[in-house]
């Protein structure tokens, strides 16, 4: 689940999170999309950029597209700020969490088992 520009939007993403590489997939109202990024441990600072690999749009204007979002994670959620590249104008603040308990405690452990094993 997440929250953009103050609308709640569910979406199904896939995340991996390895040695401060985050990459996945998923889904929302707007389509099917890719996601790259990284994770400093030290700060918890998160940084992912998502692209639309397709659209609910006919023209399929928006495949492609980087939206970059910028935050921290607090233990139960990732917050900050996003923008597409394409049109500064378009941004705003987001928030994103695992939409079941379950998920967030799995997360939970998995950064913390990361903050272990990133060197100081």
């Amino acid at each position: 689940m997440s929250v953009q520009d103050g609308l709640r939007i569910s979406e199904a993403i896939r995340l991996t999170i390895r040695n401060g590489q985050i990459s996945g997939t998923g889904v929302d109202q707007d389509g099917d999309f890719e996601l790259l990024g990284f994770y400093t441990a030290r700060s918890q600072q998160v940084m992912i950029t998502r692209r639309y690999s397709r659209t609910t749009e006919p023209s399929q204007e928006g495949v492609g597209i980087p939206y970059d979002y910028q935050g921290y994670w607090d233990g139960m959620m990732v917050s900050g700020t996003w923008r597409q590249r394409t049109y500064s104008n378009m941004n705003g603040p987001f928030e994103m969490w695992p939409d079941r308990e379950e998920d967030r405690e799995e997360l939970r452990i998995e950064f913390e088992v990361l903050e272990l094993s990133q060197p100081s």
